[in-house]
């Protein structure tokens, strides 16, 4: 490709940085939306051991070509406490390796004439994307539309870079930008940490270095590299410390300190000693400069690898020093971390169903705090219930905020399924506390304010009371194993426990209009006590327990796809 003038050669080099830094996000976001369901095995094996999470740190990285990418989803991890800190360090050192695979591209794409051809792909992808409607096949045809948006982009970038490197200005610029390892080191820091991606920046200088003439030394070109891996740090540290979530910001300073201190230990070993740049010219010579520079960015990142794989707890020692943990104030913690957002829906779902676990927990407190209550009649206990409560109601909102942030995300139908049944189900679990509340209500009418400890009840009465409590908590305890890993056998008994309840409920009822009838209990009537009301609110607490089972199973969801789902979290159920 000939162009007329050096300033369309500029303007062409820009547009085509930019599509490059473009199709690397559209393949890595791609990616990420057809494996949403795969990330649950994918945990499995990193939270096994170091080296796994390394491997898959590798693994992952390589596939979506963005270092950012990957450590922006490990700190989602982290913040939702899916994997340890040890394994998340791990898993950072092994995407530092799968990162360096883009120049490797780049190298082969200089050098093997079929790769032209991959531009074909752009054609078969957009094609592929207008005609199919189902979104797994959408995500392949717009991965094989980014792979070949890849190679159209560094085919115009290489050819204007041809006729950009010839100016006498360029020249001069790259002279000085190369006169000294270190200066190119600082350069290319600040270029990176601009630009955000590091895959640009060291296709740039990958380019750059093959068509200047030797005009730039190789080992300047080498620190050039060092410098983008440095620069690309950056983003991670602005994410993390914006979101304000303490583990985000360790792994963010473990990945800078990471390629900082390589860089500073490797530099030296460029000027004023020219180790480094002997062994990659030794390795490869100077009839491929791409590759040169491939070779030398992996074998900074294995240098890194090789040296802190072993040096994990060490690093955790330090960070955990540097960044110290809030002291919790609560024992329920309820972690809905915004980073896996935008990186992987699947996994932001997944911290939403633990996050609604841990509000079902604390309903299960809510429950236990009413047996309580009925056993000691301590009105203290009334207070705990309330705060409790409160908790509930507070979480509810961030829960719903957090799934409504997630719905920004093009979710599969799946996704849409999980995504309705965790809305429906946090507004269940908010109504098994606010019924609670109705049933302690019942309770306070008949509570002795002479002996705080005695109900002015009937023991028989008490006695079905606390049947129907101990019923509702177990359901609720198999409910909570539900959200955690979902059973059929489980469900079934669910259901059998409901319908034993609502028989000893309705078995309750009769009673009691018999005691009325025959005066066997008039201190009822006497405190306005109505017992019927309390044994209805305790079937409702035990019907929106059902609701969640069947909520998590999808069996009370029925969506049409293209269809939009309008809720009010707000309504009554």
């Amino acid at each position: 490709m000939n162009f007329s003038s050096i300033s369309l050669a500029i303007i062409f080099a820009l547009a085509s940085l930019a599509l490059f830094i473009f199709s690397t996000k559209k393949l890595s976001s791609s990616l990420k939306s057809l494996g949403d369901t795969k990330f649950k095995k994918i945990l499995n094996f990193i939270s096994k051991n170091n080296f796994m999470a390394l491997i898959i740190g590798v693994f992952i990285t390589t596939l979506i070509q963005s270092s950012d990418g990957a450590v922006a989803l490990i700190m989602g991890l982290l913040a939702a406490r899916f994997i340890s800190l040890k394994v998340a360090i791990a898993f950072l050192l092994g995407a530092n390796i799968g990162t360096a695979t883009t120049s490797l591209i780049v190298s082969f794409q200089s050098s093997f004439a079929f790769t032209e051809y991959f531009i074909l792909l752009m054609f078969i992808g957009v094609f592929g994307w207008i005609l199919t409607k189902r979104t797994n096949w959408i995500n392949i045809f717009l991965i094989i539309l980014s792979i070949g948006m890849i190679f159209f982009s560094l085919k115009i970038l290489s050819s204007s870079a041809v006729a950009i490197v010839k100016t006498d200005l360029f020249k001069k610029s790259i002279g000085a930008v190369g006169i000294n390892p270190w200066l190119a080191f600082i350069f290319s820091f600040a270029l990176t940490g601009i630009l955000q991606s590091s895959s640009a920046t060291v296709t740039l200088y990958q380019i750059v270095y093959a068509q200047s003439d030797n005009i730039l030394p190789t080992n300047s070109a080498i620190a050039l590299v060092l410098g983008s891996n440095v620069g690309t740090t950056i983003t991670g540290l602005v994410v993390s410390f914006t979101s304000k979530n303490k583990n985000s910001q360790k792994i963010a300073i473990i990945w800078g300190i990471t390629n900082l201190s390589i860089s500073l230990l490797v530099l030296p070993f460029l000027y004023p000693l020219n180790f480094f740049e002997t062994l990659i010219t030794s390795i490869v010579d100077n009839s491929n400069k791409t590759l040169q520079l491939s070779i030398a960015h992996l074998l900074f990142n294995f240098i890194l690898v090789g040296i802190y794989i072993w040096l994990i707890k060490y690093l955790e020692i330090l960070v955990n020093k540097i960044i110290k943990d809030d002291n919790l104030t609560t024992n329920y913690q309820i972690i809905l971390p915004y980073e896996l957002i935008n990186q992987n829906a699947f996994l932001a779902l997944k911290s939403a169903k633990k996050a609604l676990q841990e509000q079902a927990r604390i309903s299960k407190s809510g429950l236990m705090i009413l047996e309580k209550y009925l056993n000691t009649g301590n009105y203290k206990l009334i207070d705990k219930y309330e705060e409790l409560s409160n908790i509930i109601d507070e979480t509810r909102r961030n829960i719903y905020n957090y799934l409504i942030k997630i719905t920004s995300n093009n979710l599969s139908t799946e996704e849409a399924k999980i995504h309705l049944s965790l809305v429906l189900s946090s507004r269940s679990v908010d109504k098994i506390m606010t019924i609670g509340s109705r049933v302690i209500l019942e309770l306070k009418k008949v509570n002795d304010p002479k002996k705080p400890q005695k109900f002015i009840l009937d023991n028989e009465l008490i006695l079905e009371i606390k049947n129907l409590l101990n019923i509702t908590s177990k359901i609720l305890d198999n409910v909570i194993f539900q959200l955690e890993e979902f059973s059929h056998e489980r469900s079934i008994y669910i259901n059998e426990l409901k319908d034993d309840a609502n028989n000893l409920s309705l078995e309750y009822a009769k009673t009691n209009i018999y005691r009325l009838k025959t005066n066997l209990s008039q201190k009822q009537l006497e405190f306005d006590f109505d017992y019927s009301r309390l044994l209805r609110a305790i079937e409702r607490i035990i019907h929106h327990c059902q609701r969640i089972d069947q909520y998590i199973a999808n069996e009370a969801i029925k969506i049409k796809i293209n269809e939009p789902i309008e809720l009010n979290y707000y309504d009554s159920i």
